[in-house]
């Protein structure tokens, strides 16, 4: 990494900066791609996959804290620190109830 220049970034001639093979992107589901389906905020991937009980779930409980606007394919690294922590907390919500888990939250909003 050079400190003293500006990142440069050049969109692949190949898969035109979708990140995969034509192989890849020629399986749809419904006919989106899985770059397609990357692009699409969690709201609009919910509505896709609303057959699809696994997949839904978890973008049900995303929307539930508040991330609906986000992409599903949006690098980590560009979310805000609210964000990063309500997704840890819908990955910790979205798992099976057992009846003996107990959640205790202090001061559960901030950095929200």
């Amino acid at each position: 990494e050079m400190h003293f220049l500006p990142d440069i970034y050049v969109t692949c001639d190949v898969c035109k900066g979708k990140r995969y093979d034509r192989e890849t992107l020629e399986i749809k589901f419904k006919g989106k791609s899985i770059a397609d389906v990357l692009d699409m905020t969690v709201e609009e991937a919910a509505d896709l996959f609303k057959a699809v009980p696994a997949v839904r779930d978890k973008l049900e409980t995303l929307k539930r804290v508040g991330l609906s606007y986000i992409h599903v394919g949006q690098q980590a690294t560009t979310l805000s620190g609210g964000e990063a922590q309500r997704i840890k907390l819908s990955k910790e919500l979205s798992k099976r109830a057992t009846g003996r888990t107990l959640y205790i939250l202090d001061e559960p909003t901030t950095g929200l």
